[in-house]
């Protein structure tokens, strides 16, 4: 065991209506973001959302349009990106092929003068930390690639930064490394507790490493929160969508109140809507709403559903295809003019052509307006 780092100062990172244009193109807009001391904060959202502009505008690498960028109690718009107190790591590793892993690692160091003796105590730590002492007489092109990995990692310890700006470093890896190393980086990230800003269009990364998630959408942040705040509470239709693996169902339905009840009609199926969710639903009364139903909130009815079957939590589908993946399997039936996707038991016996019955979880189900798309309940 490697006795504990000492302190390092950390810094919040606080974006005021930041915004990037590029020839009339605006890649980030109006971005308000806080990061705190210490926090693992992921930006998350599909290729081209803005995501990387707006680390590449955090480390200097890019001008703001717009708006302000604060590391700490300084405002850095017209700070250099190597005064700013920051370490990044790139999706490409960014190693220098002719320096040995030592090298690659004390490069910084070496360049802003640190004394010898500390940039030796430095990279042997950071080595160390990262498993890679034996390799330090090594090439890049001698490694693997989650090797090069460590290596890059090392390379943005030894600086001791205010914060890390991490740019989908686990692309490049094959799934087992990439697991391996998600690991990996979480457990750096509490040992060190320095404040991290990491980009990636994984949600299962999202999910899995931050303390909290900004889902992007066309250079806006459309939620932040933690998690489970974000899978349980989705403020839009995009977030539902995007965070959750499969990927929540969506049905066109319509809001029915009959005899004191509330339903909810997607036409092939009608299910009851859970007393908590009724004052939301109010004023759709016999209007449209998008439901959502996650996999995992749809249950085989012969397979021990935690939910108890009912009038008004079934719905009988065709199956159409059956995925197998062990302990669970998923399965896309039809039901009246809608495809579902559910996860079940692995033990289902359910097969293709033929009727299913399900139990859905009411309430977990979700409502989103129509036209806005934004969450009802």
């Amino acid at each position: 065991m490697l006795p504990a780092r000492g302190p390092m100062v950390m810094a919040e990172i606080r974006l005021v209506h930041l915004t990037k244009r590029f020839n009339g193109t605006t890649a980030v807009k109006d971005v308000n973001l806080e990061v705190k001391q210490g926090e693992f904060m992921v930006l998350v959202g599909p290729s081209g959302c803005g995501k990387s502009t707006i680390l590449r505008l955090i480390s200097g690498l890019e001008e703001p349009s717009e708006g302000e960028i604060w590391i700490g109690d300084r405002l850095v718009n017209n700070v250099e990106p190597k005064d700013r107190d920051i370490a990044m790591v790139f999706q490409n590793y960014a190693l220098y092929p002719h320096m040995t892993v030592e090298d690659n690692i004390a490069f910084g160091m070496r360049l802003r003068k640190t004394a010898p003796s500390e940039i030796s105590r430095r990279v042997k730590e950071a080595a160390e930390m990262l498993g890679i002492e034996s390799l330090l007489s090594r090439r890049p092109a001698e490694l693997s690639g989650g090797q090069r990995q460590r290596v890059a990692l090392a390379r943005a310890i030894v600086r001791e930064p205010a914060a890390f700006l991490m740019d989908e470093p686990l692309s490049n890896l094959d799934a087992k490394l990439r697991l391996q190393t998600r690991a990996e980086l979480v457990k750096l990230h509490r040992r060190l507790g320095i404040t991290t800003i990491y980009v990636t269009h994984d949600q299962v990364e999202a999910m899995t490493m931050g303390d909290r998630i900004a889902v992007m959408r066309d250079g806006e942040i459309q939620q932040v929160d933690t998690p489970l705040g974000l899978y349980n509470h989705p403020a839009s239709r995009f977030v539902a969508g995007f965070i959750g693996s499969p990927s929540m169902n969506f049905v066109e339905a319509e809001i029915l109140a009959h005899n004191g009840e509330m339903y909810v009609d997607a036409g092939g199926f009608r299910l009851t809507v859970p007393p908590q969710k009724r004052g939301a639903l109010q004023g759709y009364s016999g209007l449209p709403v998008i439901l959502g139903l996650r996999p995992s909130d749809i249950f085989d009815a012969r397979h021990s559903p935690p939910v108890t079957p009912g009038a008004g939590n079934a719905i009988r589908g065709k199956v159409e295809v059956v995925e197998p993946l062990g302990a669970e399997s998923l399965v896309h039936l039809l039901v009246g003019q809608d495809e579902l996707v559910v996860k079940v038991d692995g033990a289902t016996t359910a097969e293709v052509e033929q009727e299913m019955e399900l139990v859905v979880d009411l309430d977990r189900l979700h409502f989103f307006d129509p036209d806005t798309e934004k969450r009802i309940a």
